[in-house]
């Protein structure tokens, strides 16, 4: 494979050493910048594959949108693309050419935290550090080091271009990225935490990894060298706690409600009878199901000597959101008849189990594939000629051959990047469908059923059947991961003939490959990617069945997560989705009505978004077919990827706890603030 990689390095220098030529920051004009940076984005176009999910795009757009109104160089358009790879990172090209991996939001918990990497890629455009690195060496680097991370077409090889010395070069330009993305993204409004937090959990989770993800720290510095700097800048360590519970509403109105609560908290231990902060912790306790100290808080709120009428108002209204407790007595069943119940989730367990035992087999196989395919294609032994020194001229002859070879590229890139993402990670999510039906399992083992388990049982027959086609879609995703494997290992021998023959061939005096040796070329190609493209799509498949079960799993947990009574506490939901998707989910007495659950509004209105069209139709549709809403997805052939973070993004709003601790140190106005009239946001919604 060694020999492949060195190819394909080769042939991208031959393209991007020359098209892109060194020229000093201060002689460089904003068009020349922008030339440069359309030139290397035609390369990463050829080598990748994009997400276009509409959801996922609008969400990049709309938060690099509103950085952008705050950016200083006004000549540059940002531009934005998702690459469809499951590897945690992003990248920026001169000229404001700027790409972000699915993996990387598929990572991050919220807006704040994708403002914080937009911004850190925007602030080395704004910088030009680009451009100050000399552009052609730093997007040889990005294209062959960083854009592919993991990718074992080019993770073993950045070094043989040189990559180590612009790497430790674009170190200080990556602190300088954080600081001026860290100020752009609190001039725009979001939680200058958020890159800490980000930093912290990707240090905690892959910092002292010996995986791919390494390569991204030889790239950019450590995460703990990048929390002490960002916590060194005025943003974080001159913080107050006005600006603490300024942030906290805003993570609250987000929909960040486990995340708030722990900076109402920080500001309510030094400062016990902040009433804002308290109105909002009697809200955000509301969201999370916490009713007594939802009480407790807002009572205090009421009772205070100083209360404003409007906070007092405020309070009352939220508190007339809370359940009357005076009936929860009534509403336990004594003895219940749950045989059924139970037998229904027995099964579901039982086929778990069985499958949790067929993925791991799989897995264990679809891993000694992967191995054995990178060693066939390490064996493969040949180069291709040097044409470094040639002037690859668009549309020539030689661009030819070297978008064939991105072509292949691509392909092997997309079989490797989600066989081996899914093959990893198959056991991990199986045993968390285990662990929902376990929640599911363990209030029925009492002899009386209440509170939220009486609310959920009418859902867990529904969720019973969605966990045991998600453990049978986990099995079923590692089966055609496997079998992308082997046809991209059926496809070496059509690479091979295709490399051998270039091997043989030399540019003319002209600098061109001659017509006959491109024509020779082009069958070779078209049969390597004819096999390699069936590949690829076995592998797109696989990953549709994988994140399709992860969405199943993840719809259940919100329903599990309580949020259908009261409903103050379905409000909090509807907020979200109207926040992020921009549409309108049932009301609470619409949803009563329609005896819809709580993750059943989240997915049908992700779907509403997808097809741009109200949420009453999408129910009424599923409504009409009794087809459960993944699978109403499916059929369509909407994005998994996109179904699956977007809930994602709503159930970690509840159930998300604060990997980095809150910045307060150095906190200033230890005084408690005057009370406070409440904001719009604190009024309930």
């Amino acid at each position: 494979m060694m020999m492949l990689k060195r190819a394909l390095a080769l042939a991208t220098m031959c393209s991007l050493c020359l098209s892109i030529a060194p020229t000093p920051a201060a002689a460089e004009s904003t068009q020349q910048e922008i030339y440069q940076g359309q030139l290397a984005a035609r390369d990463v176009d050829a080598e990748n594959a994009y997400n276009t999910d509409p959801v996922l795009n609008a969400w990049v757009s709309n938060i690099a949108a509103n950085l952008a109104q705050y950016r200083a160089r006004k000549d540059i358009n940002y531009q934005f693309k998702i690459i469809d790879t499951n590897d945690i990172n992003a990248f920026s090209l001169p000229g404001g050419f700027t790409y972000v991996n699915f993996g990387l939001l598929n990572y991050v918990n919220s807006d704040d935290e994708l403002a914080g990497v937009l911004g850190h890629e925007i602030g080395h455009t704004e910088r030009r550090n680009q451009v100050t690195l000399q552009a052609k060496a730093q997007v040889l680097n990005l294209i062959l080091g960083i854009a592919s991370i993991f990718n074992p077409f080019v993770y073993r090889f950045g070094n043989l271009i040189g990559g180590a010395a612009i790497e430790k070069m674009s170190r200080v330009d990556e602190l300088e990225a954080d600081q001026y993305g860290l100020l752009l993204m609190s001039r725009a409004g979001y939680d200058p935490n958020a890159m800490v937090s980000f930093q912290y959990r990707l240090g905690k989770e892959f910092g002292d990894s010996t995986t791919g993800i390494d390569k991204y720290f030889e790239s950019h510095p450590g995460s703990s060298d990048r929390v002490a700097h960002l916590m060194g800048y005025p943003a974080l360590s001159q913080t107050n706690y006005d600006q603490i519970l300024t942030q906290a509403i805003h993570d609250e109105d987000e929909g960040r409600y486990a995340y708030a609560l722990t900076k109402y908290d920080a500001v309510l231990k030094a400062q016990p009878d902040n009433q804002l902060a308290l109105l909002h912790k009697g809200q955000v306790e509301l969201a999370l199901g916490s009713f007594d100290k939802s009480a407790t808080a807002l009572t205090q709120v009421a009772h205070a000597p100083s209360v404003t009428e409007a906070a007092a108002r405020t309070a009352a209204q939220v508190m007339s959101l809370l359940p009357d407790r005076s009936k929860t007595p009534g509403d336990v069943i004594l003895h219940p008849n749950i045989t059924p119940v139970r037998s229904k989730l027995a099964d579901a367990i039982s086929h778990l189990k069985s499958d949790q035992a067929s993925v791991a087999d799989r897995v264990k196989l679809g891993k000694d594939d992967i191995h054995r395919l990178d060693l066939r294609l390490q064996n493969l032994q040949y180069e291709i000629p040097d044409f470094s020194n040639v002037d690859i001229r668009p549309d020539s002859r030689i661009e030819g051959a070297l978008y064939d070879i991105y072509h292949m590229f691509k392909d092997v890139n997309l079989v490797f990047d989600k066989s081996s993402y899914l093959i990893d990670q198959s056991d991990g999510i199986i045993r968390d469908d285990a662990g929902v039906l376990d929640q599911m399992n363990a209030p029925l083992k009492g002899n009386s059923i209440g509170g939220d388990t009486l609310t959920l049982l009418p859902s867990y027959g529904d969720i019973d059947a969605q966990m045991t086609t998600s453990s049978s879609e986990l099995v079923g995703g590692v089966t055609a991961a496997r079998g992308a494997i082997a046809l991209a290992w059926q496809a070496v021998p059509a690479m091979d003939q295709y490399f051998r023959k270039l091997d043989t061939m030399g540019a003319t005096f002209g600098g061109d490959l001659s017509p006959r040796d491109s024509q020779d070329l082009k069958p070779l190609a078209l049969a390597a990617f004819q096999q390699l493209d069936a590949a690829a799509a076995a592998a797109e498949t696989a990953q549709t069945m994988f994140y399709a079960a992860q969405a199943r799993q993840i719809q259940a947990r919100i329903t599990l997560l309580g949020l259908g009574y009261p409903q103050g506490r379905y409000d909090t939901l509807t907020h979200v989705i109207s926040r992020r998707l921009g549409v309108d989910p049932p009301t609470y007495d619409e949803a009563l009505r329609l005896d819809i659950n709580p993750g059943d509004v989240a997915a049908a209105s992700w779907l509403a978004a997808e097809e741009k069209i109200p949420v009453s139709t999408v129910i009424n549709e599923q409504r009409s077919t009794e087809t459960p809403f993944v699978d109403m997805a499916l059929s369509k052939h909407l994005s998994m990827e996109s179904m699956e973070v977007i809930l994602g993004l709503m159930w970690e709003g509840y159930a998300e706890k604060p990997n980095a601790p809150v910045a307060t140190t150095n906190v200033s106005n230890p005084e408690p603030a005057a009370p406070a009239t409440p904001a719009p946001s604190a009024s309930p919604r």
